[in-house]
């Protein structure tokens, strides 16, 4: 069951706790993103970031460690906190973890059809990204 937090009297929004893995190239910062698959339950055939729903009794870190050993089959050991984000239906809790060159050769993709790099100039040309995503992706692109 996940975790829901009430706003208002009306207003309920899911958590989600979400990682930005992420690599400085020739003066670029680049950040992974998961291609959801199409049979993906929201947002399908879209790019975001990997992870997904807090569940009841888990904090923010749990979520996030148990998603991404989910879905990338790894288990993070270093992360940093980035922020928290209130989007219409869901709050956001972003980390990010700076990786190297073979990140991709350390992960298998476990859930959605793949990943992909995007630097700034990818990520504004994309029109397939969660529109939620794009606030923060601006903002880690701006401050890392």
């Amino acid at each position: 069951m996940f975790k829901w937090k009430y706003m208002n009297n009306e207003e309920i929004k899911r958590e989600v706790s979400v990682l930005a893995p992420y690599k400085k190239k020739d003066g670029r910062i680049y950040i992974f993103l998961q291609k959801r698959s199409e049979d993906a339950e929201r947002y399908s055939g879209y790019f975001g970031f990997f992870g997904g729903g807090v569940e009841e009794n888990e904090t923010i870190e749990e979520a996030l460690l148990r998603e991404i050993k989910e879905e990338l089959n790894i288990v993070l050991e270093k992360f940093s906190y980035f922020g928290k984000y209130h989007l219409p239906k869901t709050i956001v809790d972003v980390f990010t973890i700076e990786v190297g060159d073979n990140f991709e050769k350390e992960i298998t993709v476990l859930e959605g059809d793949y990943g992909q790099w995007f630097n700034e100039e990818d990520f504004e040309r994309q029109r397939g990204i969660i529109t939620g995503d794009l606030k923060i992706l601006e903002e880690l692109y701006d401050k890392l």
